[in-house]
């Protein structure tokens, strides 16, 4: 019935002559609205699923790259921490010290630090003075070979004064040390 009713559309002279041409026309009409259908239907839907899916894809990568810089950085923590000193240690940082500024001829003077109490375990934060006299070169050498110690000991503080063509050297050092 509605067959009927397609068929009394007036259509243009060169279209309604050829009924090859008409037919052709008439399947590609259908095959454009199936394909419209097919879109709304299927593709729209999964493409919105697509970008959802590339979203939680790109944030499981991005803990996946945390996870794994973790790991490696807990690796190399443990190593550091493995070679911290103890609170034991301690005489043996500061005998280490002195003798590198005795070889670089400083004289050195009394070596303070106090090892703070804690009941936990970890790791400490212990600063200490160091004071030495030398020649600027021996002192300049001192502190060069305090950074690039193998120990992980750090400047925190310096200062510097000169009398009579000494230079009077005021470090304060720090370190970290485990809690036992």
């Amino acid at each position: 019935m509605w067959w009927h009713s397609i068929r009394k559309i007036k259509t243009p002279a060169w279209l309604s002559g050829n009924k090859k041409l008409r037919t052709a026309v008439l399947l590609c009409a259908g095959l454009g609205c199936v394909n419209l259908v097919f879109y709304a239907v299927a593709i729209a839907p999964s493409a919105a699923r697509l970008q959802d899916l590339d979203a939680r894809y790109a944030e499981i990568r991005k803990r996946h790259a945390e996870a794994v810089l973790f790991q490696k950085q807990k690796k190399m923590l443990a190593g550091i921490g493995a070679g911290l000193p103890a609170q034991k240690d301690m005489p043996l940082l500061v005998k280490d010290l002195v003798q590198t500024a005795r070889k670089l001829n400083l004289r050195v003077a009394v070596v303070n630090y106090d090892i703070p109490r804690r009941g936990s375990e970890g790791l400490t934060m212990l600063s200490f003075s160091f004071p030495a006299e030398g020649n600027y070169p021996a002192v300049k050498r001192f502190i060069y070979e305090v950074e690039t110690s193998d120990r992980l000991v750090g400047i925190q503080d310096l200062k510097l004064d000169s009398t009579q063509g000494k230079v009077n050297l005021q470090v304060k050092l720090v370190t970290y040390i485990k809690s036992e």
